[in-house]
């Protein structure tokens, strides 16, 4: 199971990474190449860093003391139209890399999970001590991700086990175990905490819905290499933490609890690209309002939920696993 989950966030990006030819673009200069690839690469760390503040949860009541569930939680953050294209402006770069036409000074470029269509991609001159060339802009892939997940968004999934303590608090702790392939690896670990606050405010005691507060940090970290049979030293390193506060309602129905949350989804990514003439580091963050909605199916120890979220860019969640008291 662990491998598997590990393939998932390791495999979406070696596929993409690597099919990707950095050469012309790392070799102009090392502030061209940061500004154009931190447009190119954005929707990956802002995709996952918005992924891994979901899926923490299927109800807002805690588990009785001691209580334990444990699940395999995959997310997906769906790409929005503007995580699809990145503005290049002459302006913003040096003579070393230019838009190829004399008559636009501006141009929309897909970024990683943009078009491939080379109609969406205008020709980029590259200017160094050996004279020019003139290449299309570097493609996107976004119908490589539609034809292989279905959906243009930033897969992950983690495993997660929730115990019951005093005072009606349950700790999760989310993780992937360090696994190494072939060079690739990645590994997570995140915590949160969930507090009924229903027991605390007496005309809330008297609802019949369950009322917590929840706070969750995750960390995940890989390393892709880029051409590890050429080029071993060529490689991406990939550092993202995310953070989310929240206030959880839920109404349990029989087999089925209908919960949902509002509150806030903050992250910082960072991306470390090694090998090339230049080294480059890249930093993402963003915040935003979080609100989120879900079923959860529970018959005996069997625990299946799923949910979607509206945030920075939209999450759909799913999990299954088992829970006990």
């Amino acid at each position: 199971m662990k491998k598997i989950i590990v393939i998932i966030c390791l495999c979406f990006s070696a596929t993409f990474y690597g099919q990707i030819d950095f050469e012309e673009i790392v070799n102009v200069n090392s502030v061209d190449a940061q500004r154009f690839l931190s447009g190119y690469l954005q929707p990956i760390p802002r995709g996952f860093g918005n992924g891994l503040s979901s899926g923490w949860y299927n109800t807002a009541k805690a588990h009785k003391l001691f209580g334990i569930d444990i699940s395999v939680i995959a997310n997906m953050s769906l790409i929005p139209e503007e995580g699809e294209t990145f503005t290049f402006r002459n302006s913003d770069y040096s003579s070393a890399i230019q838009l190829d036409n004399s008559n636009i000074s501006e141009a929309n470029l897909p970024t990683i999970l943009g078009s491939k269509d080379l109609s969406d991609r205008p020709l980029i001159r590259y200017t160094d001590s050996n004279g020019s060339i003139s290449v299309s802009a570097l493609p996107g892939f976004r119908e490589d991700v539609k034809s292989t997940i279905g959906f243009n968004a930033v897969p992950s999934a983690i495993i997660q086990v929730g115990v019951g303590l005093w005072k009606n608090t349950d700790l999760k702790v989310r993780f992937i175990p360090e696994i190494d392939s072939n060079g690739n690896s990645a590994s997570a670990f995140g915590i949160g905490v969930m507090h009924d606050i229903k027991q605390w405010i007496p005309f809330v005691k008297r609802l019949p819905i369950d009322v917590s507060i929840f706070a969750g940090y995750t960390n995940l970290k890989s390393t892709v290499l880029l051409d590890e049979d050429n080029n071993p030293d060529e490689l991406v390193n990939f550092n993202t933490n995310s953070m989310t506060y929240q206030l959880l309602l839920s109404k349990k129905l029989s087999i089925l609890t209908i919960y949902g949350g509002l509150g806030t989804t903050s992250y910082n990514s960072d991306i470390e690209i090694r090998g090339y003439s230049s080294d480059l580091d890249f930093g993402f963050d963003g915040n935003s309002f979080r609100a989120n909605a879900g079923l959860r199916f529970k018959l005996a120890f069997l625990d299946i939920s799923a949910e979607y979220a509206l945030q920075e860019y939209d999450v759909f969640s799913a999990r299954v696993g088992f829970s006990i008291r």
